[in-house]
């Protein structure tokens, strides 16, 4: 018989399938082109497949025969609430702080997520954080994103 040896490989398996076969919907509705012309469905559709692929190995590694079915813990919502809380932080501060505080934003509110870490390395990994999106975005990319906040004057 079947079971479900490790429900949270399984059910995180079943997320990464039902949003992949999402992406995989709603990028069929754009042209896909080709690997050298490739079309706006492109991108997606590609992508939803490979998760769909992820989710199937995750999912079918948490099948396995034998004994033994573990329980998911309690749900607690705290972390869930503070990662989109930080997530939806960003991005409201983001137009008008710009990317160095909104970062570290990010950091600090989804750091109230899973308390244990210590407020050094808190900072030390925004401040990594920070430093990488501004070279590849502002630098790099030359993504036109607001530096320092508005009021300083970049």
């Amino acid at each position: 018989m079947m079971r479900i040896r490790d429900p949270r490989d399984f059910w995180s398996g079943v997320l990464c399938i039902a949003a992949g076969l999402g992406a995989v919907v709603m990028g069929r509705r754009y042209e896909f082109g080709t690997a050298a012309a490739m079309g706006p469905g492109y991108f997606p559709t590609i992508l939803g497949a490979l998760l769909v692929a992820l989710g199937l190995v995750a999912s079918g590694r948490a099948l396995r025969r034998g004994h033994g079915q573990s329980a998911l813990g309690a749900f607690r919502p705290r972390p869930l609430v503070m990662v989109l809380a930080s997530i939806v932080a960003f991005g409201v501060a983001l137009p008008k702080l710009g990317l160095v505080v909104a970062s570290m934003l990010l950091v600090v509110v989804s750091r109230l997520a899973a308390p244990g870490f210590r407020w050094l390395e808190v900072l030390v990994f925004g401040a990594a954080l920070t430093a990488l999106c501004s070279a590849v975005f502002v630098w790099g990319l030359k993504v036109p994103m607001l530096l320092w906040p508005a009021f300083l004057g970049q």
